[in-house]
């Protein structure tokens, strides 16, 4: 809960909060209710929720990440592109050289978008591992 009135009683509820219920609703009680196609697009709903909820809590991290890889290798770049749309062109234009920041950065978002998309992959804990080792 976000915020109490005068009583202590909880009166706003995030959109975490929500997605959560709504995520434990659908695994919790209406996937055991449901069977075949219905019991399926259920779970589907519920990771799509997942999806949405690890977006939230990890999107400061990613437009931070970003944020200053603009800074370090776009300045002056056009707007109206997302910033990993701009380093891709950058990169196929040649403007930009793929160094070891560089190549770090890449394994830092690629950690965090797969954070997001998919947490439990097995590749990703493998390259976690491996790419954290070498930055240390």
């Amino acid at each position: 809960m976000t915020q109490d009135n005068d009583n202590g009683t909880p009166t706003d509820v995030s959109s975490l909060e929500l997605l959560g219920a709504v995520k434990s609703f659908l695994m919790e009680s209406a996937l055991p209710a449901l069977s075949g196609r219905e019991q399926f697009n259920a779970r589907v709903a519920a990771n799509v929720l997942g999806i949405i909820e690890r977006e939230q809590n990890l999107h400061e991290d990613l437009v931070a990440l970003d944020t200053k890889a603009a800074q370090q290798w776009l300045p002056g770049a056009e707007s109206g592109a997302t910033i990993a749309q701009r380093l891709a062109r950058a990169l196929a234009e040649r403007k930009l050289a793929p160094d070891t920041d560089f190549m770090n950065y890449l394994k830092a978002r690629q950690l965090l978008v797969t954070a997001i998309n998919n947490p439990r992959y097995a590749s990703r804990a493998i390259a976690e591992k491996k790419w954290r080792a070498r930055d240390t």
